[in-house]
């Protein structure tokens, strides 16, 4: 970033995890190849009825898959990827832009549970290798996908 509030110039957004010697803010917009997702395309991902399924990895062809960026219309990685520089790295908590964008997705994520009320996470148990529902998540050692279904409990979206 070379002006505005975040620039190296201005001195107010220092980098400070990096994954090189530069420590200032880099973004290449546009530069990764691919748009941004359109509206028809959040549409599509949006009206998959199913969360998840079988085998539980990148290769499933669900609503996960789909909004986290593995499959299909990518909604999640697709951005990282065209904002580029910190947000396509392992920092990209970096980019003021990825709270943002984290903040829509968690969005999409309740319109989604909004629409389809009865299709919960899954896989729900039995499941080797995968966090099934009332499972753990590492490193939260007291915290399962069941206990964050309802984010409700935590905010709420405006219409």
């Amino acid at each position: 970033m070379t002006d505005g509030p975040f620039s190296a110039s201005a001195g107010n957004w220092p980098i400070n995890v990096r994954v090189d010697g530069r420590t200032f803010l880099r973004r290449s917009l546009g530069a990764g190849g691919r748009g941004l997702p359109t509206p028809s395309e959040v549409e599509s991902v949006l009206s998959m009825p199913t969360y998840d399924m079988a085998p539980w990895n990148s290769a499933s062809d669900g609503f996960r898959n789909h909004l986290e960026g593995w499959r299909g219309v990518n909604l999640h990685n697709r951005v990282h990827v065209w904002v580029g520089g910190q947000m396509a790295t392992g920092v990209s908590p970096n980019d003021p832009v990825f709270w943002l964008h984290h903040a829509f997705i968690d969005k999409l994520w309740a319109e989604w549970q909004r629409r389809h009320p009865d299709s919960g996470y899954l896989p729900a148990s039995g499941t080797p290798n995968v966090i099934d529902l009332r499972e753990t998540m590492r490193p939260w050692h007291d915290t399962s996908p069941a206990d964050l279904l309802d984010h409700t409990a935590h905010y709420t979206f405006d219409a």
